[in-house]
């Protein structure tokens, strides 16, 4: 989600929680004013400024309940329910996704508010221990509402990222009351201050590691890396593997950026007759969308990919049961020929596959050219008429950067062992590895790392495991 969506998003949760206290508000006024004073004759009279937090506090409360449980999807199903501690994090390691970091640094902000408002509405919350326990009764009740309605997942991150944002909030209200006793000449309590700080300066030595240690190191991360084990029971192979070091090549990708991907689209779309409208342009963190009056076409940042749906085709090739007229009898050279039309760029050596259905594939297995490697899949869907629905393209242009020294195949082989490896269930797995290979994956710097690629029988059903070849 971009941020420009978060913040639309959150502009609705706090006008929606505005009108819920508003409506509550009203209630209790007229409950007040007409049945406990004029009817009840009542006495007591209202704190003005405890209805002010009780406004305040109440409108954070609806719009942090609507973010957490609305815009959350069913999870009945899920194999895992409860996500260890941590998770997120070495996700968002793996991934050095804006997007993941952001969520995170999201939920640490979300409960900032709660450690700054509580102790100003309750006289108790102002020791910090207090404080600190209803953030985490809070947070918890929140992941377990979730969790037994099925509208997400207990996760444990969740629960420490909204405590250290409860944490740092309270750090607030004491620089606050601090400031405030200064003004009527009271300048003990610094101690107090610094003490209740050591959240926030935590939370910023921690990301200022995490970022600094991304930054030194040479190549980016693979989202291959594991982040909880498999449960692996059995693995056996009849494949000789070898215990010495490899060297494999690492390449730079040619990647592209906001301006780049821009004209390439708007070339694109011209070339097969289109024109790129700018106004419904949609641009984010790591993939740009670009639309034209008949198709559109989205680019990968990273590795410079792209995909191009033409929409029309959907609507004036239709069949009678609503079917599209796919063409299951497109030869090599007619895909190539449509292709070069369409202005997508085939490296020479690449292998044509029919898939059934109507798509074709052109598959290049790192081929030479010009001393550029080419990698990937360019998969279309052809339809009558000599025309493409779809075309991935797939294809990853990179330059060799240098050798480098690698985990032996004995290694990786230990690591499946040992359950090093992308697996999303409990379940117990016997493995049966029958080949292994080298293929290349792009990490979060745009280099082309080697990866191990074992082609395996697991629990019956043929996959693959794919274990990083560069050695830490």
């Amino acid at each position: 989600m971009r941020v420009i969506d978060l913040i639309s998003k959150a502009k609705e949760y706090l006008v929606a929680g505005i009108v819920i206290v508003a409506i509550l508000a009203i209630i209790i006024a007229v409950g007040y004013f007409i049945v406990y004073k004029k009817i009840l004759n009542g006495k007591k009279q209202i704190n003005k400024n405890s209805v002010i937090w009780l406004i305040i506090f109440g409108v954070y409360l609806a719009v942090v309940l609507m973010a957490t449980m609305l815009d959350r999807i069913s999870t009945m199903g899920f194999r895992k329910n409860i996500i260890p501690l941590f998770y997120s994090y070495k996700s968002a390691w793996n991934n050095f996704s804006a997007i993941e970091w952001r969520n995170i640094i999201l939920n640490i902000c979300m409960f900032i508010p709660f450690g700054l408002l509580l102790p100003f509405g309750i006289k108790k919350a102002k020791y910090w221990w207090v404080t600190y326990v209803c953030g985490l009764i809070f947070t918890v009740l929140i992941e377990s509402v979730q969790l037994i309605t099925g509208r997400g997942v207990f996760e444990c991150d969740d629960v420490f990222n909204n405590l250290l944002g409860a944490m740092i909030g309270y750090g607030f209200y004491v620089l606050i009351a601090y400031i405030y006793a200064c003004n009527k000449g009271n300048k003990s309590g610094i101690k107090k201050v610094i003490f209740s700080f050591a959240p926030l300066f935590g939370t910023i030595i921690m990301f200022g590691t995490i970022f600094g240690i991304y930054n030194s190191q040479e190549f980016g991360n693979l989202n291959l890396n594991y982040i909880t084990k498999a449960n692996v029971k059995n693995v056996s192979t009849n494949e000789k593997l070898s215990n010495e070091k490899a060297t494999y090549p690492v390449y730079m990708v040619e990647g592209t950026n906001k301006e780049k991907s821009k004209q390439f689209a708007k070339e694109f779309l011209e070339n097969v007759g289109d024109k790129l409208d700018d106004s419904l342009t949609d641009l984010y963190d790591e993939t740009a969308i670009y639309h034209g009056e008949i198709g559109n076409v989205s680019v990968e940042y990273i590795d410079g990919t792209y995909t191009y749906t033409d929409f029309s085709i959907y609507f004036d090739d239709e069949e009678e049961d609503g079917t599209t007229k796919t063409d299951s009898q497109v030869t090599e050279d007619k895909l190539r020929e449509m292709l070069k039309d369409y202005g997508v760029y085939i490296p020479a050596g690449c292998t044509f596959e029919n898939k059934g259905d109507g798509i074709y594939s052109l598959s290049a297995d790192k081929i030479i050219e010009d001393e550029i490697m080419y990698n990937g899949t360019i998969e279309a869907t052809c339809y009558q008429g000599d025309k493409i629905g779809d075309i991935n393209y797939n294809i990853v242009k990179c330059k060799k950067l240098k050798d480098v020294k690698c985990i032996s195949l004995r290694d990786a082989y230990d690591m499946i062992k040992e359950g090093k490896f992308n697996y999303y269930s409990n379940e117990e797995l016997d493995v049966k590895v029958k080949n292994v290979g080298v293929d290349y994956f792009t990490d979060t710097k745009g280099y082309y790392q080697p990866v191990y690629v074992f082609n395996v029988d697991m629990n019956g059903e043929e996959t693959q495991i794919d274990i990083p070849a560069l050695k830490k």
